[in-house]
């Protein structure tokens, strides 16, 4: 069972003994995983054989290879439970990549999206670790044509505990920047509503719900989307009833750290957020300090123009073969079993 290689803690407190067992969570904007055909309806065309990116079959299948070799390395402790994924085209490549190529038994969640180039997000998880339940996709409304990503959120509970103990799991990944931050700001500013609505509608049943939330939002911790409307903050004392904590925070402000690279310095696009109940130290718990980017070697360029950043898929239009331009963000979850 892989139960057995958790982290279990046991603590002593004023009530006596009580023990935690310990997963990790996930998440990475893997670039562009798109399948080798021309698809109907959407954006697709540059991602096959013949178009603008030679997308081909030995092309596929070193990025479905590369894709694993991370995520195995990711859950080399056998504690990998949950794992958000965004630029997935269809379930078609998530399924080859999950069967194929992990060979960890994890199960899926996606639904395609009305995005225009159609890349979605998607969640994998480990089903002898959690149970998922409710699943729910949400779709951001923007103004005019633009269409984008829908927002996953699944339930989950810790196998072996009380089932009513529930995490609430979403995955997002708002609109970009092309075009500018400021016009396209109001995109992510609807993209934060869309989470806030849900994250209310939770939080008016259990003010103390355990809330996750990951993803590649496109903006910055301290950017209105992120801190106005969906009211994620640096933890502190200052807090109002039904606030998040953005626990990339402080990654955000060092300089030598992020998950992806603007104009030669680190930047935070993909974070992981919190709700206070995930610090209450009761059911499920986010473990203090846990967040970080996972950055082994073979993930960063080792020399040439862009040594230290992202080795990623493609620069421009040229074939680099890396892995992706953003890394993945990860953190410690507690679950407490008394």
């Amino acid at each position: 069972m892989r139960l057995l290689f958790l982290s279990l803690i046991v603590i002593i407190g004023s009530s006596g003994l009580f023990a935690q067992s310990q997963f990790k969570a996930a998440f990475w904007n893997i670039e562009n995983l798109f399948d080798t055909t021309n698809a109907a309806h959407i954006r697709d065309d540059d991602f096959t054989p013949s178009g603008k990116y030679q997308w081909t079959e030995e092309r596929l299948t070193k990025k479905f290879q590369d894709l694993s070799r991370v995520i195995h390395d990711i859950d080399r402790s056998n504690d990998l439970a949950i794992l958000g994924l965004a630029e997935i085209e269809n379930k078609f490549v998530l399924n080859r990549l999950n069967e194929d190529f992990i060979k960890r038994g994890m199960k899926m969640v996606h639904k395609e999206s009305p995005d225009e180039r159609g890349i979605d997000c998607a969640l994998l998880y480990d089903p002898s670790l959690v149970t998922a339940r409710n699943i729910q996709f949400h779709p951001i409304y923007l103004a005019g044509d633009e269409k984008t990503r829908d927002i996953v959120e699944t339930e989950f509970s810790f196998n072996n505990t009380d089932e009513s103990k529930t995490l609430y799991v979403f995955v997002n990944h708002w609109p970009s920047r092309w075009g500018g931050q400021k016009k396209t700001d109001p995109l992510r500013r609807s993209a934060a509503s869309t989470l806030r609505i849900r994250i209310d509608q939770i939080l008016l049943k259990n003010p103390q719900a355990d809330i996750l939330i990951m993803g590649d939002f496109n903006d910055y911790p301290d950017d209105p989307s992120l801190y106005d409307i969906l009211r994620a903050h640096e933890a502190g004392p200052h807090s109002y009833p039904g606030d998040l904590v953005n626990t990339t925070w402080s990654l955000d402000k060092n300089p030598d750290a992020g998950t992806c690279m603007y104009r030669g310095k680190w930047t935070v696009l993909d974070q992981i957020i919190i709700s206070a109940g995930m610090r209450d130290k009761k059911n499920f718990d986010w473990a203090f300090e846990s967040t970080q980017t996972f950055m082994p070697a073979y993930l960063i360029e080792k020399d040439g123009r862009y040594k230290g950043w992202p080795y990623r898929m493609y620069r421009s239009s040229n074939y680099h073969g890396g892995y992706s331009d953003h890394l993945p963000i990860i953190c410690n979850i507690l679950v407490s079993h008394n």
